[in-house]
């Protein structure tokens, strides 16, 4: 439960900061995902309806607070969520490298499916465009951040275990 409760917390401030904080840095030319990193980390350790459920909070959170169609990044954390459980299943991804490269893979992925929603449904013009510009970069960064928030989360992991009895 203290695991759990830990988990929570840094992902409050991981949505502040990814909401309100890393938009507004001017030098940025991309904001990396920083929820996508705790939703792979979901994925890759806690393989329950729990993990399930907090993939979607996360998305939905992210949807409400940042002004987006609610339920986009829903869909896409928990496209991201299934996708990661289930190569988790399959390879060894228990290394950083690995999970650099599966954080990559997996903004790919999640951009790609919030766009493909939103080009579906709303037929917007010239949208690939924009998002090709800044898709690598973003996924980039994200992959780049993931190894410390990865160390960061695997201790509230180990907490949570230390205060079972």
């Amino acid at each position: 439960m203290r695991g759990s409760a830990l988990f929570a917390a840094c992902a409050v401030i991981a949505v502040l900061l990814q909401t309100t904080v890393l938009p507004a840095m001017a030098g940025l030319p991309a904001a990396p995902d920083l929820l996508l990193i705790f939703c792979v980390y979901l994925g890759l350790h806690q393989h329950t309806v729990g993990g399930a459920f907090g993939a979607f909070v996360l998305g939905y959170l992210q949807d409400a607070l940042s002004g987006s169609f609610l339920g986009l990044n829903a869909f896409g954390m928990c496209l991201v969520f299934t996708l990661v459980y289930l190569t988790s299943r399959r390879l060894w991804v228990d290394n950083a490298i690995s999970k650099i490269v599966v954080v990559f893979l997996a903004a790919l992925v999640k951009t790609a499916a919030v766009v493909g929603l939103i080009a579906v449904f709303l037929s917007t013009d010239g949208l690939w465009r924009g998002v090709a510009r800044y898709l690598m970069l973003e996924a980039a960064l994200a992959a780049a951040l993931s190894p410390p928030l990865f160390a960061v989360l695997a201790r509230t992991r180990t907490a949570g275990a230390r205060a079972e009895p």
